[in-house]
């Protein structure tokens, strides 16, 4: 269709000696979005990368060229043309995740502490607890920062999640729907863990190994967004405490996202939640990470798992500690997780050739 070639003929920023030949297309590392302007009329580039003009990207000493990047199309008279978000090529809503993910990760980092990371892998283990694998309800959807079911204790930390939230809202360009108190629970998290890390990195190596830590390691990807909140809380289910044994944490855990009826027996398939992300989640939700290891690490089962870890998180780069926690967080984080199919998109504004 024409407004599908229209998508696909956009235009993207790169460096002037990126100019690719006739026929071709090169992609630039990082690559920049292609949007001159975006739907609520702001000046371009307002917003980090939302929007970026040809004169802008002039000025900064890049070129425009045209994905076709043919002589006669790249001289030809470029216009503004609105492209609906439903027609958007893969590449075009890839590029406005990247940056929505980035300004969302960017505002939590801004309000959120290396001491928030424990409560808010609580909130998002009591969030998780809720769901019911036969029926299909409950899961992560948001429902925990209802008033009816936080923890009181863990109140303030919903507080920075919305303050974190109306911000990314209100820088964002217009159109872009605010992010789901379920994302919101997710990626504030991650970023919390992310700085328990680095602090923990920062503390215990020296300059140089820590600026080798930063480049290789102490980060990971939240895999997907577009959870869809609850409008309702969820029934309460009874979670232990963070004091509670290894034991009763355990026998909750080996639980989670099984249907009822299932997981026993010698040919039952192993729980989601079995003792290695038990020993990953559950220990740094306690707020006393080192004495929950070290309980956990006196039973049968567990008892490898702290070995291993403590082993691996003496190393300067990405550890397994890490990499392992990233596996399981993402696997809780979409426990009944119900996802909206193109979240977040919005209509843009980019320059095509009149002709289109």
């Amino acid at each position: 269709s024409k407004q599908s070639e229209m998508a696909s003929m956009a235009t993207y920023t790169t460096a002037a000696r990126l100019t690719p030949r006739k026929g071709t297309i090169r992609s630039a590392r990082p690559r920049v979005m292609a949007m001159a302007s975006t739907q609520s009329g702001e000046q371009p580039g307002a917003h980090g990368g939302h929007a970026m003009g040809r004169r802008h990207a002039l000025s900064a000493g890049l070129a425009t060229v045209l994905l076709s990047a043919g002589t006669q199309e790249a001289s030809a008279k470029m216009v503004d043309k609105k492209i609906k978000a439903a027609n958007m090529s893969s590449f075009q809503k890839k590029d406005l995740m990247a940056d929505f993910l980035g300004r969302c990760e960017a505002a939590f980092a801004k309000v959120l502490t290396k001491e928030d990371a424990p409560g808010l892998l609580r909130l998002l283990i009591l969030d998780a607890a809720t769901y019911d694998a036969s029926a299909k309800t409950g899961g992560v959807n948001g429902s925990v920062a209802l008033s009816e079911e936080c923890p009181k204790e863990l109140k303030g930390l919903v507080d920075k999640l919305q303050q974190a939230r109306e911000a990314i809202k209100k820088d964002g360009p217009a159109g872009q729907d605010m992010l789901s108190m379920a994302d919101a629970l997710v990626l504030g998290a991650k970023i919390a863990t992310e700085l328990s890390w680095d602090a923990t990195k920062r503390a215990s190596l020296s300059a140089n190994n820590y600026d080798l830590s930063k480049r290789y390691g102490s980060s990971f990807q939240v895999m997907r967004l577009g959870r869809i909140d609850a409008s309702t809380a969820d029934a309460k289910v009874p979670v232990p405490a963070t004091t509670a044994s290894p034991e009763e944490v355990f026998a909750f855990m080996s639980r989670l996202g099984v249907k009822e009826g299932e997981g026993s027996g010698p040919f039952a398939a192993k729980a989601p939640f079995w003792e290695r992300p038990t020993f990953l989640l559950w220990t740094a939700s306690t707020g006393d990470a080192a004495a929950s290891e070290e309980a956990f690490g006196q039973l049968d089962g567990f008892a490898s798992w702290k070995s291993k870890y403590d082993k691996s998180r003496s190393t300067t780069y990405r550890d397994d500690y890490e990499i392992d926690f990233a596996e399981f967080f993402n696997k809780l984080a979409n426990l009944g997780a119900k996802f909206e199919k193109s979240p977040y998109l919005y209509d843009i504004t980019m320059q095509v050739p009149d002709r289109f």
